[in-house]
């Protein structure tokens, strides 16, 4: 899980990324293909369909309306974000 996450983050925050590459990769296995020199030559993960939750992406989806509802009441009567609506 956690190699799977250090793998999705090189792209984006390369050294660190490396850094926590070179610290996991000490608990790899020698013939195990997840052990390269770097962590930029690991393929990026597969997903798994089975994991997908429609019902949690439609409740995210009704949290993202209600925020952006939200901002465009603040927009339209100039209410600040200290302010609770």
């Amino acid at each position: 899980m956690l190699l799977n996450a250090t793998t999705l983050m090189a792209p984006i925050t390369p050294f660190l990324s490396e850094y926590i590459f070179q610290n996991m990769r000490n608990g790899l296995a020698d013939s195990s293909p997840l052990n390269k020199q770097s962590i930029h030559f690991i393929q990026m993960p597969d997903f798994d369909p089975a994991l997908i939750n429609l019902e949690i992406e439609a409740t995210v989806k009704q949290m993202q309306n209600a925020i952006e509802t939200g901002r465009l009441v603040r927009d339209t009567h100039k209410i600040s974000m200290k302010y609770p609506l």
